[in-house]
């Protein structure tokens, strides 16, 4: 009998479907995240838990106060580092109580959270020794609970008015040992005693609660119809309905006592979870049946639940003895949990009979489902498991030894065709047949005399390629991926099962990439993807752009068939589940790379292979709406100083001298990995790359305003951060006008100085243009003196030359005549008288006087008078006293001609020039080793 036919109604039949389900489905749990103490760096012990407008989650800690944002995880100490028992958020304020400690966190402008003490403003000594367990909010004020007192601090406006004190101390007849809100009324249990509603810090029993005097009230809560759940530690739930008490027995009261039911509460969608101090937690529905149980060996970290908070998202949030954790209640995905027998990597799953088989990296392994039975494996298929399908009631596996007949633990190998990666079914007008992808080609199926599939052939005209995709469009083209790189077009006869044409698509030509092509069969029509693009194939063989489906380099997507319409955009780090019509729900999780299935079973649930076994989507659950949830700039700090801290609000205004910051920032949306972009505005146009990173660094900025603009993948809303940069002093305006009027100046002052320069630099190109024509001249008047010189030399080497001739010619005509004086000499000898003496006298004077030659020697001097001026000049100027016999001797012996050509020049004897020579050389004083033509000759 439901002891609450009034919120059985509020609830309604949907969360009966849950839980009609879910109980089954003991290895596919809720997902549960853990945070042990390594990741939130403070005490593993947990006592409390609360959640913040801003959708920031607080825990009471051993270690203090924790704060996580979905992102970061921070502990705030209270003043005398005592242990935070309870938390309490409330708006902007987080109330933390402790021993001999109350107060509450306000939020600063830069994020930080300060800390109030209240206690330290009572007047209340008895503060000082008590330790605060639970703090409940009331319209008009907020209470901190101890074992002894109640602290009332006042909330409302007109306290001084009507006198009220900031903070008031409530005692009662007894010690408490629990405070709620319900109903409107404020309830507490006496120690001893039973329950009592507090008004006006007055305490009056609830009739029929007396019987709770010996129990431990752990909770109370309201269940509609003035009616009230009561949960004790060992005794089990009570409902409490217009004065009367009775325990709700239901079928874990027993095990509630037995573990030591700790917390209490009503979650959002009608049902109750409740927390145990020996066997975690248990949800039921309001009819007292169990839902979901979730202990140390299904999720938890720890058995001892010590606190529970629903946040905004409808995560279930526990704190534990050990760590804390958070429990997706509501998600329709259930999470295999590895059993002794690990599954690991999964490839293939399928529904045959009452029976799960899944194929994995490790073989075969199955089990009744759903049930909560373990897996077993399916002998004779250990190994890797590429593929598992059911065609005409038959389990087929593929695998990498070959093709199996599954029936229960009975397998029978069909082929021996390494690797089926997948198969279809192709129907034609009489037959049915399977065409199979493998490591070396296409294996081809039909069944054999007792029904059962068998293998026929390797297909015809196939290359021997490793097949991973293949589809049959409705134009009877079978198209064929590589398993690494390429695309194939084969034509299909159906009747015969044989390929008539087979054909390689090329790349880029008809795709853009012929790598890790994908075919998919998706609602009716083949699907290509090639890179970033979707293609479906045209009715004249050709390929047709999708579109439709478009993705891009920055968030790319593969895409998978689902049923009734559905399919799905699977990421690299979440999935989209499309339905017609409505908006597409996220599931957070991760499929194995490259090897993304998705396999409907039942028309009701997807299963999703996993790198660690499988996840479940039951597509009966209702489609929840996403909650609104908002990124949050929380920190903004001096890059080299972490300390210094800038107010988060926008419109923030930043000190001149800092010029390189960090921004931190997060999304509390909790349990999913969100991946962020960035840029800022003001330096840049251009967003980020998308990453799970949570804080943006930028060094050396300028001065200036700017907007730092931030999106997730959650929800692509864009959060906007204004800030400013004041300048520097160099910066001010003043300084910028100064700068300028300065600059100005210098290049007025420099444009003067260079036409200065100019000139200045003018005038020297010229007078080096004048130097150079100067020079120009001179050497070319060098050069005519040199061809003047050259010409004069040529003259004096041709004097020299007619010198020289003369004086051969002179020698030659005296040696000639000499020889005719001696002929003639002669004659008159050998005649005597018959030569007239006259005639004779006359014939020998001519002789003798031509010998003397004077004009042959003035011929003689002349020339070389005119040839060596200079050197009679010289050897004059030398010696002084050289007569002009002399004179001529030396002309001679400059000349180079030997005593023997010099004698009939001077018209004397061998013997007189060398008594010449020998006087001249006293007279110029040289000594006997000098030679006396080279004398000459160098004068």
């Amino acid at each position: 009998m439901n002891p609450f036919p009034s919120f059985a109604l509020k609830t309604g039949i949907l969360y009966y479907l849950v839980a009609f389900f879910l109980p089954a489905l003991a290895q596919e749990n809720l997902p549960v995240q853990n945070f042990p103490n390594t990741v939130y760096k403070a005490h593993h012990q947990n006592w409390s838990l609360s959640q913040s407008t801003d959708n920031i989650m607080y825990a009471g800690n051993s270690d203090g106060m924790l704060e996580y944002d979905g992102a970061q995880w921070r502990v705030y100490t209270l003043p005398n580092r005592q242990i935070a028992r309870v938390v309490y958020a409330d708006g902007d304020r987080i109330y933390t109580g402790g021993y001999g400690e109350f107060g509450y966190w306000q939020k600063m402008p830069d994020g930080h959270l300060i800390y109030k003490s209240l206690s330290a403003e009572s007047t209340h000594n008895s503060i000082n020794t008590e330790e605060i367990w639970h703090i409940l909010k009331t319209p008009d004020a907020i209470l901190f609970q101890s074992f002894s007192y109640i602290y009332r601090y006042d909330l409302t406006q007109n306290r001084t008015e009507h006198k009220i004190p900031l903070i008031a101390e409530i005692r009662a007849p007894g010690n408490f040992m629990f405070l709620q809100y319900a109903d409107h009324r404020i309830l507490v249990q006496l120690i001893e005693n039973g329950i009592y509603e507090m008004q006006d810090n007055k305490f009056t029993l609830l009739p029929g609660t007396e019987i709770l005097s010996s129990a431990s009230v752990s909770g109370i809560l309201s269940c509609g119809n003035d009616s009230l759940l009561i949960a004790t530690a060992k005794d089990g739930l009570f409902i409490y309905s217009h004065g009367t008490l009775k325990e709700w027995i239901i079928p874990l009261s027993e095990r509630l006592k037995r573990n030591l039911l700790n917390k209490i509460t009503l979650l959002k969608n009608g049902s109750y979870a409740i927390g145990t101090l020996l066997s975690g937690l248990y949800i039921i529905d309001n009819n007292g049946n169990q839902l979901h149980h979730f202990n140390k060996f299904n999720g938890l970290q720890n058995n001892s639940v010590l606190g529970m908070y629903e946040d905004n998202q409808n995560n279930l949030w526990l704190a534990l003895d050990k760590g804390i954790d958070r429990i997706s209640i509501y998600s329709p995905v259930s999470v295999y949990k590895n059993d002794p027998l690990e599954l690991e990597t999964t490839y293939a799953i399928t529904q045959y009979g009452d029976q799960l088989y899944v194929g994995s990296n490790l073989g075969v392994f199955r089990k009744k489902w759903p049930s909560d039975e373990p897996f077993t494996l399916v002998p004779g298929l250990q190994g890797q498991v590429w593929d598992l399908k059911v065609f005409d009631n038959q389990l087929i596996c593929g695998h990498n030894e070959g093709t199996f007949l599954i029936n229960g633990q009975k397998i029978r190998k069909i082929s021996s065709q390494q690797g089926g990666w997948n198969a279809i079914a192709v129907q034609s007008a009489n037959e049915k047949y399977l065409i199979q992808g493998t490591y070396t080609g296409l294996s081809l199926y039909k069944k054999d005399h007792n029904g059962e599939w068998a293998f026929i052939r390797k297909m015809d005209k196939v290359p021997p390629v490793p097949v991973k995709y293949l589809a049959l469009d409705q134009y009877d083209n079978l198209w064929v991926a590589h398993a690494y790189k390429g695309l194939y077009k084969a034509k299909l006869n159906k009747v015969t099962a044989e390929i008539v044409r087979w054909e390689e698509i090329a790349a880029p030509e008809a795709i853009p990439e012929a790598s890790n092509v994908e075919i998919t069969e998706l609602n009716g029509y083949v699907s290509i993807r090639s890179g970033h693009q979707f293609f479906t194939p045209g009715p004249n063989g050709t390929l047709l752009q999708d579109q439709v489906l478009r993705t891009s380099s920055d968030n790319p997507y593969k895409i998978r068939n689902g049923v009734e319409g559905e399919w799905f955009k699977v990421y690299r780090d979440h999935i989209l589940l499309e339905h017609p019509g409505q908006r597409p729900v996220l599931i957070h999780r991760t499929l194995v790379r490259n090897y993304e299935n998705i396999i409907p079973v039942n028309d009701r649930y997807y299963f999703f292979c996993a790198d660690n076994g499988y996840f479940v989507y039951d597509r009966s659950q209702p489609i929840k709406e996403q909650p609104e949830v908002s990124s949050l700039i929380r920190k903004v700090n001096n890059l080299h100083n972490a300390h210094e801290t800038f107010a988060v609000s926008s419109s923030a205004t930043l000190p001149s001298y800092v010029r390189d910051l960090r921004i931190s920032y997060a999304l509390p949306f909790f349990g999913n990995e969100i991946k962020y972009r960035y840029r800022l505005k003001g330096l840049s146009d251009n967003w980020s790359e998308w990453t799970q990173q949570t804080y943006a660094d930028f060094t050396n900025l300028p001065s200036g305003h700017f907007g730092f603009e931030l999106q997730n993948t959650y929800n692509h809303e864009t959060l906007v951060y204004q800030f400013e940069l004041l300048p520097r002093w160099f910066e001010a305006r003043w300084v910028g006008v100064s700068l300028l009027l300065l600059i100005f100046l210098l290049v007025a002052w420099l444009l003067y100085w260079q036409e200065k320069r100019m000139k200045k630099q003018q005038m020297k190109l010229i007078r080096e243009h004048e130097e150079k024509l100067r020079q120009k001249e001179l050497a070319n008047e060098k050069r005519i003196m040199e061809i003047r010189n050259e010409q004069l030399t040529s003259e004096v080497i041709n004097k020299s030359q007619q010198l020289s001739n003369i004086a051969i010619n002179v020698v030659r005509k005296n040696e000639i005549l000499e020889e005719i004086r001696s002929e003639l000499i002669q004659v008159k000898r050998d005649l005597g008288q018959q030569l007239p003496t006259l005639h004779y006298q006359k014939l020998l004077d001519s002789i003798n006087r031509n010998v003397s030659g004077k004009e042959d020697w003035k011929l003689f001097e002349d020339n070389f008078t005119e040839v060596h001026e200079e050197f009679f000049k010289r050897l004059k100027a030398l010696h002084p006293s050289i007569s002009p016999g002399e004179l001529r001797l030396a002309a001679a012996l400059r000349m180079n001609l030997s005593s023997k050509e010099i004698a009939p020049i001077l018209g004397i004897s061998i013997r007189g020039v060398e008594i010449k020579r020998y006087r001249l050389r006293k007279k110029l004083g040289l000594t006997e080793d000098y030679n006396l033509s080279e004398y000459m000759m160098d004068i």
